[in-house]
């Protein structure tokens, strides 16, 4: 009989961010567990949001209208009356504790029946969904820490709670960054640092023919893919793109801040998201990719970047922000201080063709490695 994993996860499962727990439910899947995607919830005033498209492609997962095509995995988003967030009443301890008791159908009545009330791993990214600690069977549990939550701005103290009352409570922690090390401090005895990795097969065998919206892009292009979000240094990116004026840089991603700084400049494409399986082949027809982070932003000191791996998949050199989790991997990448160290960078890269040290960064930074690390960790 296979294996069951309960994965409590942020991300709903066709996010075009596809981070830790969508790769750990494909690598779970293929060496045979059967897997349980569940994504936080939504509810009747997400639809009143600006970003209708997620908030619609979550409604489909939730009617089962969008479900996983890959073998062993079902995903879900439950639909509940009241979910947490930072507004007023939204955020107080009650809500947090018991949005799950509004959902309908519900959740834990839903995963009762379709047989995962009893797992072999229930695995969190998630702390909005502390409750299945205590509403389902269980043979061991993972929390995976990949940031540190009172980083962000947003976070309520009652969310910051939850997640140490959920750090007490699992068998073990797996933490993405040796910054987090000082953040998890008297967890020692539970927990084991596993970084992220990249799904290497995902971009080796994708199709690399140019998209259409960039042939009209003159090269040689620096491409940033990901999250567009506080974090993200628009200053640095402006100052940059206006003294390369040689360069076009490709911005993919949702933005939830102010690109006015960026939008007049002729040499910077803002393409919006994609799918994320149409993600490879801009890397591919791109010559460096980048990560202009905000050094001094609380949340990217603990960041270990996923995209740096993919990039690298693709034989792509990389050029980033220099912060402290990037010294610490001795990746190939070349790290940035300035405005002028980051244009030295990307000069330096777009002269380096040996793609085979990227690649093999990369295949030494797989998921399937990851797995066996993880396996390992909890004793079969």
């Amino acid at each position: 009989m296979s294996k069951k994993i309960l994965i409590a996860a942020t991300n709903y499962w066709t996010s075009p961010y596809q981070v830790g727990s969508h790769h750990y439910a494909r690598i779970f899947a293929k060496n045979g567990w059967e897997v349980l995607f569940i994504s936080d919830p939504i509810s009747p005033f997400h639809f009143m949001s600006k970003n209708k498209s997620d908030v619609l492609e979550r409604y489909k997962i939730y009617r089962g209208i969008k479900k996983s095509s890959e073998k062993n995995i079902r995903i879900y988003v439950p639909m509940a009356l009241f979910t947490i967030n930072e507004r007023p009443v939204f955020n107080s301890r009650f809500i947090t504790n018991n949005w799950h008791r509004t959902t309908c159908p519900n959740v834990i009545k839903y995963v009762n029946k379709i047989g995962f009330g009893k797992v072999d791993l229930l695995w969190f990214d998630s702390i909005t969904q502390y409750f299945w600690i205590n509403a389902i069977k269980y043979r061991k549990s993972v929390f995976r820490v990949s940031d540190k939550l009172d980083s962000f701005k947003k976070i309520g103290k009652n969310a910051k709670n939850l997640e140490r009352e959920l750090m007490n409570k699992v068998d073990y922690i797996i933490y993405t960054s040796r910054v987090l090390e000082t953040y998890l401090k008297g967890y020692e005895h539970k927990m084991i640092h596993i970084s992220n990795g990249v799904n290497i097969d995902h971009f080796l065998n994708s199709r690399q023919d140019i998209p259409e919206d960039l042939k009209v892009i003159p090269g040689p292009r620096a491409i940033y893919v990901g999250a567009i979000d506080e974090w993200f240094d628009i200053d640095l990116l402006s100052n940059v793109a206006k003294k390369c004026r040689e360069i076009s840089f490709i911005v993919i991603g949702n933005s939830r801040i102010d690109l006015s700084k960026l939008i007049n400049l002729s040499n910077v494409f803002l393409l919006g998201k994609k799918d994320y399986k149409e993600i490879p082949a801009y890397m591919y027809n791109s010559n460096v990719g980048i990560i202009p982070f905000n050094k001094n932003h609380p949340i990217v000191q603990s960041i270990n970047p996923i995209k740096l791996y993919e990039y690298m998949a693709c034989g792509l050199p990389v050029v980033a922000t220099r912060w402290k989790e990037l010294e610490i991997i001795k990746s190939p990448a070349y790290l940035a201080d300035n405005v002028n160290s980051f244009i030295e960078g990307l000069k330096t890269a777009l002269q380096d063709i040996n793609k085979d040290k990227y690649l093999k960064f990369a295949r030494t930074n797989s998921w399937d490695l990851r797995y066996k690390d993880v396996i390992k960790f909890l004793g079969n």
